[in-house]
């Protein structure tokens, strides 16, 4: 009797320490994992239930926050990732700490990335423009600089829009620019920025993603996108 109580006792004691101590103990595997994977500093939230399921890699929702990951070359100022109904391969996570979800509902990325990250892109990708800015409005995009002309500078804007390139590429889309104030016709805008391209690539993702939707907001530029499986 007295061994049957404890076995009892020790079953439920096991219980509820793996109960406790599951959720902690996945969430810092899988933040390892995803740290090795998206090259930042990750936050997980799991729930699950009842809480053994998380021993089997099934979540009822996985809430994944990082910041300054790096999208080739473009740092992100937000990474946030929702999930409900996931399947994580446990097996993969153990062994090599490789992140591996599954979920019927898919699993979408929110990105958010600030008018500083951008301007730095926009210098790395065609560094002619370096020392040029990007400001982003409700809407749309400003490109900000100055071109020499004798022994002057003159002020330039190009204003656009960031739009959807097919489903891996974002791209800057001129639509009318500004010299010292003075609109120039749209067939000279045409043909002295025929070659100049701006192009963010999610294919270059750590984990691959494809487009679902950009928004331009004050200050930032919003990218939703769906994590490929």
């Amino acid at each position: 009797m007295k061994k049957a109580l404890f076995l009892a006792l020790l079953v439920a004691f096991v219980l509820a320490v793996t109960t406790f101590a599951a959720p902690y103990v996945i969430a810092r595997g899988l933040e390892m994992g995803l740290k090795r994977t998206l090259g930042a500093d990750v936050a997980v939230r799991l729930a699950s239930y009842p809480t053994l399921r998380l021993l089997l890699g099934q979540f009822d929702q996985v809430a994944i926050e990082a910041k300054n990951v790096t999208l080739g070359g473009l740092v992100v100022n937000e990474y946030a990732l929702v999930a409900e109904n996931v399947v994580l391969n446990m097996r993969d996570l153990l062994a090599r700490r490789e992140v591996r979800f599954r979920s019927e509902a898919g699993l979408q990325v929110r990105i958010a990335v600030g008018e500083g990250e951008l301007s730095k892109y926009l210098w790395e990708r065609i560094p002619a423009l370096r020392g040029w800015r990007i400001q982003i409005h409700a809407g749309s995009a400003t490109v900000l600089g100055q071109v020499p002309l004798l022994n002057a500078k003159l002020d330039l804007a190009v204003r656009g829009k960031f739009v959807a390139a097919g489903q891996e590429q974002i791209a800057f889309v001129p639509e009318a620019v500004e010299i010292s104030g003075f609109l120039i016709p749209p067939a000279i805008v045409e043909a002295a920025l025929r070659d100049t391209h701006f192009v963010i690539d999610l294919a270059a993702a750590p984990l691959p993603l494809e487009l679902i939707d950009v928004k331009m907001e004050p200050g930032q530029l919003i990218i939703s996108a769906r994590v490929l499986q």
